[in-house]
């Protein structure tokens, strides 16, 4: 069964990669006898047994992936990232015999594999030891060159130390929120944004701008009658010949058109005020010059704007008009940061700290109840405030954490329950762990160097593969 379910998937395979006569890893290009017979020699040595189309596909993509793992460790040792001499090879075959050599008969003694009869055959049989040493070099030369790279690792003992220490930390606390936005009271005007504004006014500083004249005749909806979109596209279109002759303001005067003028904006800028969002015309207009007319344009709402490019400046700064309601929001928030600062001090001095969860409520603040907090989740309704996190699980139990601030908010939670990883632990699993943290470190190493090594080269998958790599 085995052997006819084998030449169907060769088959299939076959007749998949005659569309593409070849595949390509590196400098290395692959014919479809190669990949036949050696995708057949992969089978046989897995023995998977009966196996469906699907299950084939999915080996065949196993069986050219190790070929890329091939091609990207032999090319590192061709590079002579690492060298295996013969006296580490012999050595190799002496101490760690192959596992086809573990059930031979000449081996064993009272029914057990037995290392002296198969050392004394590489002693004295010269061509045994020659063909243990080929079979041998590519794998060792592999486990070596894994080592070699895994070496490279590195790690701080004493982070894997605090790291264990916190993230095996787990806790629940109540936590008051202070938060600025429930000081409704104190708003921010025109002023304030005005302030802060100039405070900032080289934040507003641009360069390169532009600056537009512009009549904008509203366009009508579908539905209206044939004639009355023929009229406003009339309309429109003497407008802008006038401008063309005689400039858009004498042209709009003459036609009883109210120009307007957009304020200076650069071409990385995806809105002119009062026109719309369109990269198009603002390319355009930084291709005119001052005093162009642009060619009569058209928004997606069926709106026509007549527009002539009439200044350019080579820095500018936002006006404080267009930005003001930004700002004021801005302003507002400074305000209440800062009040809330002085709030936070004041309830901390008139409060005993076991009133502290009853006075916040009284004050209006929020409080979080937190269960299960650690440092790889969330805390709901509050999110992922590391330092909050931090300091809550590096708290005593039955205790307020010190003042936290993050971002304008404070904080102050009362720990109710704490597990935690102590010294003691740390002192029972230390070896253990730091060769845990060292292992992961290693893998981690050799998956970016063999990703970096993988990405740099040029790959072309046999057609059979095309649907699941989107090569």
């Amino acid at each position: 069964m085995y052997k006819y379910l084998l030449i169907t998937i060769l088959l299939v395979l076959a007749l998949t990669l005659s569309a593409q006569p070849s595949a390509r890893i590196g400098n290395r290009h692959f014919d479809e006898s190669e990949l036949e017979e050696g995708f057949e020699a992969y089978l046989t040595y897995l023995d998977p047994g009966d196996i469906s189309a699907r299950d084939s596909l999915a080996l065949f993509a196993q069986y050219f992936d190790e070929l890329i793992g091939m091609h990207i460790y032999n090319s590192a040792v061709a590079e002579g990232m690492i060298q295996v001499s013969e006296a580490e090879l012999e050595q190799e075959i002496s101490n760690n015999p192959p596992q086809g050599m573990l059930n031979i008969p000449d081996f064993q003694s009272d029914g057990s594999f037995d290392i002296e009869k198969y050392r004394q055959a590489l002693r004295q049989n010269p061509a045994f030891k020659e063909s243990m040493l080929n079979f041998s070099r590519e794998v060792f030369a592999y486990r070596k060159l894994v080592n070699h790279l895994k070496s490279k690792a590195t790690i701080d003992s004493l982070q894997v130390k605090k790291d264990w220490i916190q993230q095996g930390s787990r806790a629940d606390a109540r936590i008051i929120v202070f938060d600025y936005n429930k000081l409704g009271h104190i708003t921010a005007d025109s002023t304030d944004a005005r302030v802060l504004y100039e405070q900032n006014r080289e934040n507003y500083r641009r360069e390169k701008g532009r600056k537009l004249l512009y009549v904008w005749l509203k366009g009508e909806s579908s539905r209206s009658s044939a004639d009355r979109l023929i009229e406003i596209e009339q309309n429109s279109r003497d407008l802008h010949a006038a401008a063309v002759q005689k400039g858009l303001a004498s042209a709009a005067r003459e036609l009883a058109y109210e120009p307007r003028e957009t304020h200076y904006f650069s071409a990385q800028d995806e809105i002119i005020r009062g026109i719309g969002k369109d990269k198009e015309l603002i390319a355009s207009v930084f291709a005119a010059r001052p005093g162009d007319v642009l060619p009569l344009y058209k928004n997606p709402f069926g709106d026509y704007f007549v527009i002539q490019v009439i200044a350019e400046a080579e820095e500018y700064y936002l006006p404080f008009e267009t930005e003001r309601d930004l700002l004021q929001l801005q302003a507002r928030a400074e305000k209440r940061k800062a009040a809330l600062k002085d709030t936070v001090h004041q309830f901390l001095l008139q409060h005993e700290y076991e009133q502290y969860i009853d006075a916040a409520k009284q004050e209006g603040f929020s409080i979080v109840e937190a269960k299960d907090i650690n440092l790889d989740t969330d805390i709901e309704g509050i999110g992922d405030v590391d330092i909050l996190k931090r300091t809550i699980l590096g708290s005593p139990k039955h205790a307020f954490t010190p003042l936290i601030e993050h971002n304008g908010y404070y904080y102050l939670a009362w720990v109710q329950e704490r597990s935690i990883h102590n010294e003691r632990a740390w002192q029972l699993q230390k070896e253990k762990l730091l060769h845990q943290a060292l292992t992961e470190a290693q893998n981690q190493y050799l998956d970016n160097w063999y990703r970096e090594r993988f990405n740099q080269l040029i790959i072309e998958y046999p057609a059979a593969l095309k649907s699941i790599y989107r090569n």
